[in-house]
């Protein structure tokens, strides 16, 4: 029987430690000799085998076998080591252990030989090593929902699940379910980690682009208290001039986002994290503007509108709501839709500049 209360609630990161390697090579020894002739191969993955980048202390395993089917006949010897056998836990064809006493040390994820999941996991590490300004950005992009998740593991492993996906796609080892993924609109009820999620991500960009800037806002119906929602956190951008966002393209993209090059308004830069097939849901949009763009002033102005009146709140939320059930396959015409009840209650408040989407 598992004791609960080895279950992880605490996300505690530390620096990188050297000594992480050799903790590896022991467990590998240990964990060839029960295995004897299925053996294959052993990779250590996961964080504590890249340099230079902030991880749980937890050291993730991957030994490969010939036959997954007589491993579970050895569950005793691993537990003779103090590890506690899970099964697949999730994973079909996987056998995860973990070991701990009074707190989690290793990880074992045992698959057979031929698995996807082998490569997968060997070239999301590959990639983080021979791309360092990647590995910097995951470093952070950890810190930061840390800091604002440390007794919730689900939403700190929700929030950096994109940027994941994002280099599963590059290393062409994306899971099926992401390569057919469904860009659909759906609502959820609010969210308050919505909130906690934005931050994080604001404090990353600031550091990760480490470019000025005059104004960074959580916008959209994920930045208002009580509202149903998109899960998809909006983070709009002020700069001096609009020629200076093309600098900031490259460091998004070590974030896990995708530029859209093909976006005919040059005035507005948008990127994308999450949106299939580069992951398997859309988790964030980045909006660049300049400083006198209208667009950035209306959206503020219709953020605050909600957030102060329950009325429009609920208003805007009854027609979200129909939207999703009429257009959840049409992104363009529910975002017509929407802006309609948008430029109607901007012009009830007395915002009288253009008004673009």
């Amino acid at each position: 029987m598992i004791d609960p209360n080895e279950k992880i609630r605490f996300v505690e990161l530390t620096e990188h430690d050297s000594f992480w390697a050799d903790l590896f090579s022991v467990a590998k020894n240990e964990i060839k000799c029960i295995l004897g002739d299925n053996f294959v191969e052993i990779h250590h993955i996961g964080s504590t085998a890249i340099p230079g980048i902030c991880a749980k202390p937890i050291i993730d395993i991957l030994p490969v076998v010939k036959d997954i089917n007589t491993v579970d006949s050895l569950n005793n010897k691993f537990e003779a080591l103090g590890y506690v056998c899970q099964g697949e836990y999730g994973i079909s064809g996987r056998r995860f252990y973990w070991k701990s006493k009074k707190k989690r040390t290793h990880h074992i994820h045992l698959f057979e030989q031929g698995s996807s999941e082998i490569l997968r996991h060997v070239a999301f590490k590959d990639f983080m090593i021979a791309n360092r300004s990647y590995s910097l950005a995951y470093s952070l992009i950890k810190k930061n929902l840390a800091k604002v998740f440390f007794e919730d593991i689900e939403n700190y492993v929700d929030g950096k699940a994109s940027f994941v996906q994002m280099i599963d796609y590059r290393t062409g080892f994306a899971r099926q379910n992401q390569l057919e993924g469904h860009d659909d609109i759906l609502i959820h009820n609010y969210n308050p980690a919505w909130e906690k999620l934005a931050q994080a991500e604001i404090n990353t960009i600031k550091e990760v682009v480490n470019l000025p800037f005059v104004s960074i806002e959580h916008i959209g119906s994920t930045a208002i208290p009580n509202l149903s929602s998109k899960p998809i956190i909006d983070i709009f951008i002020a700069l001096k001039s609009i020629e200076d966002s093309y600098l900031w393209i490259k460091p998004l993209e070590t974030m896990g986002y995708v530029f859209w090059g093909e976006n005919p308004d040059k005035s507005h830069l948008r990127f994308f994290k999450g949106m299939p097939p580069f992951g398997a849901k859309r988790t964030h949009h980045v909006h660049i503007v300049d400083e006198l763009n209208n667009t950035f002033e209306h959206r503020i102005l219709f953020r605050d509108i909600l957030r102060r009146d329950e009325k429009i709140r609920n208003e805007y939320e009854k027609l979200k709501l129909q939207l999703e059930n009429s257009h959840s396959h049409d992104r363009e015409e529910y975002t017509d839709r929407k802006s309609e009840f948008i430029e109607k209650i901007l012009r009830a408040h007395g915002y009288k500049k253009p008004i673009k989407r």
